[in-house]
C-alpha cells in the first residue's frame, strides 16, 4: 500500500513540535496495515474523508484500494476549519 502526503499536510506537520511529529509519523507508518483502517472515523460532511486521532492532533486522509492520500495534519481546534476551507 502506498502513502501519499499532500504538500499542505507536510507544511502543517513542520509546524508541530518534534515529539508530536514523531508520534504522527509512527501512526502514518502504521496505516499500511489493514487493521488500522478499522480504527478510523469518517467525517460527517464528506463520505470519503476519514480521520485518526493522535493526542491533540488529527490526520485527515482518503483511503483508496492501493493508496492512502493524507490531506491534512493539524491541531484539533484548527483542523476542521481548515478542511472546510480546502473543500470549498
Amino acid at each position: 500500500m502506498k502513502i501519499i502526503i499532500s504538500p499542505r499536510a507536510e507544511k502543517e506537520l513542520r509546524k508541530i513540535p518534534k515529539i508530536d511529529q514523531i508520534a504522527i509519523a509512527k501512526k502514518i507508518r502504521s496505516l499500511k496495515g489493514p487493521f488500522t483502517i478499522k480504527n478510523t472515523e469518517k467525517l460527517t460532511g464528506d463520505k470519503n474523508i476519514s480521520r485518526i486521532r493522535i493526542g491533540q492532533y488529527r490526520i485527515l486522509f482518503k483511503y483508496k484500494t492501493n493508496e492512502i492520500y493524507i490531506i491534512l495534519i493539524g491541531h484539533r481546534k484548527d483542523i476542521y476549519h481548515l478542511i472546510s476551507q480546502l473543500l470549498r
